[in-house]
């Protein structure tokens, strides 16, 4: 927000929403985020943090690299398709989970169980797929992402 007033009156007015069956709590931040800051022009940059070194495991079994997209049989696209979604999801819920991603345009729901997610190209919808494919719904579903037709 803007203004100290927008942000109350964004906290006010979203501050209690449900959210797949969870209300939002939402607070003030506890200071300035360093995005402002810099625009304001009162950024100082903070001491970095330096890693303690970890002891060294000597057996350690190597791990498989994850996934990070599910195997898609679709060629990609800048429209990403949701299936099996809860009957409750709305399209408001599906707008909240991914217009925090950029390049994001509209949530599409033709039918309950299924939606379409279009953003402006095609590297904007793989970055989401990987940030929210997997992401849990509800305690039983989960979202499964995959390409949609262009």
């Amino acid at each position: 927000m803007e203004t100290v007033q927008g942000a109350t009156a964004s906290l006010q007015a979203e501050n209690g929403t449900s959210f797949f069956g969870r209300d939002i709590k939402i607070a003030y931040a506890n200071e300035t985020s360093d995005r402002i800051a810099k625009r304001d022009g009162t950024y100082v940059p903070k001491a970095k943090r330096i890693k303690a070194e970890q002891p060294k495991k000597e057996e350690v079994a190597p791990t498989p690299p994850a996934e990070e997209l599910p195997k898609s049989t679709a060629p990609p696209s800048h429209i990403l398709l949701a299936q099996d979604l809860p009957e409750d999801v709305t399209k408001a819920m599906l707008e909240m989970l991914f217009q925090q991603y950029t390049g994001y345009k509209e949530v599409r729901i033709p039918r309950p169980g299924l939606g379409f997610v279009e953003f402006e190209t095609e590297p904007h919808a793989t970055l989401a797929m990987k940030g929210l494919h997997g992401f849990q719904l509800t305690a039983k579903n989960v979202l499964k992402l995959d390409y949609g037709k262009a």
